[in-house]
């Protein structure tokens, strides 16, 4: 099915449709919207079943969805909406580990964003939490939204390969490079290297793997949508390595990185201090951590603190380190976000000769972020979700057959 765009203009009407079980959260939810000059809901459902069938009567612009309903919760009931008549829509749910899982597959299935019920029942600030949710569904308004196949977790397989494939390796002893070919069904798990004699390993688990290209990404609010549509789309054997840092609470980052490396090809890690970083792996970090690189031997190393470098934010001062070690062999990227950081960083990896990308906004929850960006930073190449898979992939296999020395 074709995008759905919105109109993002201050003066366009929203109607909202709110399915969920609870009639006294509905209540609450009449009273956030009931005088907003922008924002009316126009159906209230008790379960999925009942929500589908108002959303092809009343065809709202955006959604508001429990995830725990009767007859068909709410994940059953955004997997048929998402094939079928995409809508924005924003799931409620426990911020609880199990719960952020459970908020993570709704993103995964199409969701646009998720919003703690928790707390509208824990003496929280109500004011506070009225704003943030009627902003959230004006942010949901202005989003394309496409058509998305349900997605289940669980290790994805690798992408089919071709019959023949050649492959770079590399002598640990001499450094030698030798490109071989390897056909679908070949045994192979050792050669000689031509240049001295050493036994290279071709098979071995856990083996180290250069890591001769990083891509660095940045984000903030609206993020994990934006990164569950990249990174598993990402193949296993990539050369080079991805670091992610999302402005996010760190127990939040700790639970997306284990979802995210449970649906991805490759190996999704949380940053620690004095990983040693392989090609091949995605790395995650949350603001809290000033992350920068270190080289070691001929490997690099993470390095990870609570002490930033003065007048960078977090983003800036991993790009910029990460620049200055990778030169040319970076590429910086910005996804949906409501900081105005980056600019540093981006210029850092333009002075280097890399590549710098930001999101196309319709495919942002919060614009800030890129738009910031956009606007200070010349020469930034702007792509959607599968144009950012394309160029992390066509810069990496670029990079895969050159040799960079700590």
């Amino acid at each position: 099915m074709t995008r759905k765009i919105k109109n993002s203009s201050s003066s366009t009407h929203i109607s909202l449709l709110v399915v969920d079980d609870s009639l006294p959260f509905r209540w609450v939810l009449r009273g956030i919207f009931d005088n907003h000059p922008r924002i009316t809901i126009v159906g209230e459902a008790a379960n999925g079943i009942q929500g589908l069938e108002l959303l092809i009567k009343l065809k709202p612009d955006v959604i508001i969805m429990d995830m725990e309903m009767p007859l068909m919760d709410g994940i059953t009931a955004l997997q048929h909406l998402m094939i079928h008549t995409p809508t924005p829509t924003i799931v409620f749910s426990s911020l609880t580990k199990a719960g952020t899982t459970r908020s993570f597959d709704a993103l995964k299935n199409g969701a646009v964003d998720f919003v703690c019920k928790d707390l509208f029942f824990q003496g929280q600030v109500i004011e506070s939490l009225k704003e943030t949710t009627i902003k959230k569904v004006l942010n949901a308004s202005a989003l394309s939204v496409k058509s998305v196949e349900p997605v289940f977790p669980g290790k994805k397989p690798y992408p089919p390969c071709s019959n023949t494939v050649p492959k770079v390796v590399f002598c640990e002893e001499c450094g030698c490079r030798e490109v071989i070919t390897i056909t679908n069904g070949m045994e192979i798990s050792e050669i000689r290297c031509p240049q001295c004699g050493d036994r290279i390993e071709l098979n071995a688990a856990n083996k180290y793997r250069r890591n001769n290209f990083i891509t660095f990404i940045g984000t903030g609010e609206g993020g994990y949508s934006n990164l569950l549509n990249i990174i598993p789309n990402l193949h296993a054997d990539i050369s080079g390595s991805i670091i992610v840092q999302i402005y996010a609470q760190a127990d939040h980052v700790d639970a997306f990185t284990e979802y995210l490396d449970s649906i991805s090809n490759m190996n999704v890690i949380r940053i620690q201090d004095g990983l040693i970083i392989e090609g091949g792996n995605c790395y995650v970090a949350s603001c809290n951590e000033n992350i920068s690189l270190k080289p070691y031997s001929v490997h690099y190393t993470l390095r990870c603190s609570e002490n930033y470098s003065p007048g960078l934010s977090p983003i800036d001062a991993a790009m910029t380190s990460i620049a200055s070690i990778f030169k040319d062999h970076v590429a910086g990227v910005i996804l949906s976000g409501n900081e105005t950081d980056g600019e540093e960083g981006i210029r850092a990896i333009q002075k280097s000769n890399g590549s710098t990308f930001i999101l196309d906004g319709r495919n942002c929850l919060c614009k800030k972020l890129g738009e910031n960006i956009h606007q200070k930073c010349s020469s930034v190449i702007i792509r959607d979700e599968s144009g950012i898979v394309k160029k992390i992939e066509s810069l990496h296999l670029k990079a895969k057959e050159t040799v960079l020395t700590a």
